[in-house]
């Protein structure tokens, strides 16, 4: 253990690579961010360095804390279903900044997790924060588990290339 980090650092925040799948698995594609983490997890060969954890609608607080530790990753990947304006299943990989810069002000906290954290995370920390969101066919008002096919079929895509761009080192 690092002497001058301390024990009380969270192993996610020493990982080289954080990917947070964001959402609630029992609102029907308002879940995707879990299943997709749940899926990398069991069907992939991830390094030590990279963490992946299912953050349902707790990230704000687990971005705190990323924000405030002494060390931080290099790389957070944000998986979530956000209204992007295109036809359900597709996805869309952007950096924070061309969220930011576009719809910052428009953004619920439903449509993509805490904007400004994450702008500030990538401005005053020098976190590099990626956005992988996939346009949601519909999140039921009620109890509903359980992905649209669209969905459904947009897990293997995105989990394939989260393993491409955050599993291997660049040379």
């Amino acid at each position: 253990m690092d002497t001058l980090v301390g024990p009380c650092v969270p192993n996610y925040c020493r990982s080289r690579v954080l990917i947070l799948g964001c959402g609630n698995v029992l609102f029907g594609d308002d879940g995707f961010g879990p299943v997709v983490i749940e899926h990398l997890t069991e069907n992939y060969a991830m390094p030590d360095r990279v963490c992946a954890m299912d953050v349902g609608t707790g990230v704000r607080d687990l971005l705190c804390t990323v924000a405030l530790s002494p060390v931080r990753p290099q790389k957070i990947v944000v998986v979530d279903a956000v209204d992007i304006g295109r036809e359900p299943g597709q996805m869309v990989m952007a950096p924070i900044e061309d969220v930011a810069a576009a719809k910052a002000g428009s953004y619920s906290l439903h449509a993509l997790p805490t904007t400004s954290l994450l702008k500030d995370l990538k401005e005053c920390c020098q976190v590099d924060i990626l956005l992988v969101a996939v346009q949601p066919d519909s999140i039921p008002e009620s109890v509903r588990p359980g992905l649209s096919q669209q969905l459904r079929y947009a897990i293997a895509p995105v989990c394939d290339y989260i393993a491409r761009n955050c599993f291997y080192e660049k040379e």
